[in-house]
């Protein structure tokens, strides 16, 4: 069992869970309590450090952060992955089988040239007749042997190839948000630490996040609301994605962080973006009810070496404050 706490150690820690669940008013679902329950066991050195850094950084720590905690940390591997480990383990044994059949057929034929060339007799001739043809059988049936396993290792080869690329495919399934298609805190981090790498420091960020968004929820449900938060990403996306770097921060948070940009060329974008989610139309597919429309509040700032990332999201999200303070749908640059 994963854990062997008495009576008393397991209450102590489903206390501390509940009181941290309080402190971030999280509600106590089953993916937010399994989260905070291995947080407060300190069984889990990855998220504790994970999850200690998005606390200390002053991130929001909402649903949206379990969860993707959940997935990186707890979730055990699906049956895609099952299947791609299982199909691995098919390779190397076809291949370790082939490869110790032709050292253990090497072995015995090198050991039949030995002996053949020991029975070499230039006075018997009669006898090394007998020997060269053997050994021409040999390595006849050697070279036979041979071509089976080239086949069979080129055969492995064309194999290994396809799983290396349905490696790279979860790999790379990972780094994206599931529901919108934008990519993870991870990717942000990753990628701005290469482009700070290659001296590029000039980055524009813009934080995002949409207008009354819990009340649209309250009012026509999570599904409803998925649906329409995939939408919006996927416009913010369309604006961004040839130059900058479109990220899920948040329940309906975003981010973009757009390289060699002044704030004034990332103002133009954050107003585009503004207009377009701004035209969008949505339709509950059951009801046919025409949906209120979807508005973004958004705010521009610059990296700041000093502040580095996290200060720096920290300023683009004052500036989004600001752009909520005064009058929402509209974008505020610091």
């Amino acid at each position: 069992m994963k854990y062997q706490d008495t009576m008393e150690q397991a209450d102590q820690k489903l206390q501390k869970a509940l009181g941290f669940l309080k402190q971030y008013r999280l509600p106590a679902s089953p993916i937010n309590y399994s989260v905070v329950y291995e947080y407060v066991a300190d069984s889990n050195a990855d998220l504790n450090r994970e999850l200690d850094s998005d606390i200390k950084s002053g991130r929001t720590i909402d649903s949206f952060l379990m969860e993707s905690l959940f997935q990186r940390h707890l979730l055990v591997a699906d049956d895609n992955q099952g299947a791609l480990v299982k199909d691995i383990n098919a390779v190397v044994d076809a291949t370790t089988r082939h490869a110790s059949k032709a050292q253990k057929d090497t072995s015995n034929y090198i050991t039949m040239l030995d002996e053949g060339l020991l029975l070499l007799d230039k006075s018997d001739i009669q006898t090394s007749q007998q020997v060269i043809e053997r050994l021409l059988k040999v390595t006849s049936s050697m070279k036979s042997a041979q071509k089976v396993l080239v086949n069979a290792l080129k055969q492995a080869q064309k194999r290994t190839a396809a799983l290396q690329q349905q490696i790279n495919e979860v790999e790379e399934s990972r780094k994206l948000d599931q529901l919108t298609g934008l990519f993870d805190r991870s990717v942000m981090n990753a990628t701005v630490d290469m482009w700070l790498e290659n001296d590029i420091t000039k980055i524009a960020a813009i934080a995002i996040n949409l207008d009354h968004f819990k009340q649209f929820n309250d009012n026509y449900g999570v599904t409803v609301g998925n649906v329409i938060l995939s939408k919006v990403a996927q416009k913010v996306k369309s604006y961004v994605s040839d130059s900058g770097l479109p990220i899920r921060t948040g329940g309906e948070e975003f981010l973009v962080l757009i390289p060699e940009t002044s704030k004034q060329a990332a103002k133009e974008v954050a107003e585009k973006v503004r207009l377009g989610v701004e035209k969008l139309q949505f339709v509950n597919a059951k009801s046919k009810e025409k949906l209120p429309k979807i508005t973004v509040s958004l705010g521009v700032t610059e990296f700041n070496d000093k502040l580095g990332l996290d200060g720096t999201i920290q300023r683009a999200n004052s500036a989004l404050r600001m752009a909520k303070a005064t009058g929402r749908n509209r974008v505020f640059v610091d």
